[in-house]
């Protein structure tokens, strides 16, 4: 709430609750039209590579016999965190 609005006696809790939630879904829908226009590269960049560089230097670490799984189970393990 700015100074502005605290001095306008139309603006309420409920006026702003609303205005705050438009501009959060303006924001979220602002977000993901960004990851759509980003480069390929870009999008992997942001997205994909952190994990995999991560899981890539536990594989480095461990050295397991099936390095492949090993990575996989790590990416699937981890692939609701955000990086």
């Amino acid at each position: 709430m700015t100074d502005k609005d605290e001095l306008d006696p139309n603006v309420n809790d409920e006026n702003l609750n609303n205005k705050t939630e438009k501009e959060n879904n303006k924001d979220s829908k602002k977000g993901k039209e960004n990851i759509n226009e980003l480069s390929i590269r870009s999008y992997l960049d942001k997205t994909v590579v952190p994990l995999v560089l991560q899981g890539m230097a536990e594989v480095a670490k461990e050295r397991p016999e099936n390095p492949i799984k090993y990575l996989a189970d790590f990416l699937m393990k981890h692939a609701n965190e955000k990086s």
